[in-house]
């Protein structure tokens, strides 16, 4: 039901061969911890401004190895959009049908940029040997126990414990031994460092949310000076700043209110889910994650770009957390996960 990390890379493959003009593929500077080539895949229309002129976004997949669907989600978004673009057929998912006519202008517009597959060695064994395998395949030297959280592993408060962050190896939640210690993680660095990326999402499951920052701490829009730039990193310990709140400029704050809700209300249309926007800190703090690291880097060098970073969980929560993470029927999820990730492309080509 779920395709393999080949039948993954071969849908890629075949977008690519059959549609030069729009799909480029992109290989990445960093096998995975196992040696797997690791490729990303960008989709443009020719006509429209340069590429380095254009909005992107940037959606990365498949960095938890459980949570299957998502990988199939990004490549199934790929071939909807170039069928869109070459055959003018219509994106109908459920109750939201998005015209080929929308979609032809909107990749005349944006650079996509997609990473279907984060972290192609886990998915492999969650396919073979253990369906609830969550980290990448590391041997973490000295211990019995093996993998990296690759969304504890970024340089954001890296190594700061708080709430669902670790420095030990046999947790699931372990950050690594340094910050963009995995070379999966690199990859996801070398994306945001090379193109431009106006918006970017790292597609999860479960829980039904649409996640922006910040995650290690209440959001609050008074103090510039009460920022992640001031606190110790690498301390495996928590922040121990009893009220501390991150600060959040109020229009930046603004704007990620209001494209989290435009996310939720697409979700909404193809069946009737309302997901919850939402700060990560409300799902639990974390620090070294994907989506406050894209947004954080502006903040830490202003000569970086502004990257809006979203983390979108897909599905619902529920007593089996098997199902959860990979449902026997995702396809309903799927859809209209699709319908909110293009709602995020609508946003970038609007400017």
């Amino acid at each position: 039901m779920y395709r393999t990390v080949a039948q993954l890379d071969a849908v890629a493959a075949q977008l690519v061969a059959t549609a030069p003009d729009l799909c480029t593929a992109l290989p990445l500077p960093q096998s995975s911890i196992q040696g797997t080539p690791v490729s990303a895949l960008r989709i443009a229309a020719p006509d429209g401004p340069p590429i380095d002129r254009r909005p992107g976004v940037l959606l990365i997949g498949g960095t938890h190895a459980r949570e299957l669907m998502n990988p199939d989600l990004l490549v199934e978004l790929a071939v909807d959009l170039v069928a869109a673009y070459r055959n003018g057929t219509d994106v109908v998912l459920g109750n939201r049908t998005w015209p080929a006519a929308q979609l032809r202008a909107m990749l005349d517009t944006v650079a996509l940029y997609l990473l279907p597959c984060v972290n192609p060695d886990g998915r492999t064994y969650v396919m073979t040997v253990d369906d609830m395998w969550r980290k990448n395949r590391r041997d973490n030297p000295g211990t019995k126990c093996d993998g990296v959280d690759l969304n504890r592993n970024a340089d954001i408060l890296w190594g700061v414990t708080e709430g669902q962050t670790s420095c030990a190896p046999c947790t699931d939640i372990y950050c690594g031994s340094g910050a963009f210690s995995e070379p999966e993680n690199k990859n996801v660095k070398h994306l945001l460092d090379t193109y431009r990326v106006d918006h970017f999402a790292d597609v999860h499951s479960f829980s039904e949310l649409v996640i922006y920052p910040w995650g290690h701490a209440a959001n609050q829009t008074t103090d510039p000076a009460q920022n992640f730039r001031t606190v110790p990193t690498g301390t495996c310990r928590p922040l121990g700043k009893p009220g501390y709140a991150e600060y959040i400029a109020p229009d930046d704050l603004a704007e990620f209110r209001t494209v989290a809700q435009r996310i939720v209300d697409e979700i909404a249309a193809v069946r009737g889910r309302r997901y919850s926007p939402e700060p990560g800190m409300t799902l639990y703090p974390t620090t070294g994650t994907h989506s406050d690291y894209a947004w954080s880097r502006h903040l830490a060098d202003p000569a970086l770009h502004k990257t809006y970073g979203y983390t979108i969980e897909t599905g619902p929560s529920g007593d089996d957390a098997r199902e959860a993470f990979h449902p026997r029927d995702p396809e309903p999820i799927k859809r209209e996960a699709e319908s909110g990730l293009l709602a995020l492309l609508e946003v970038a080509a609007a400017g």
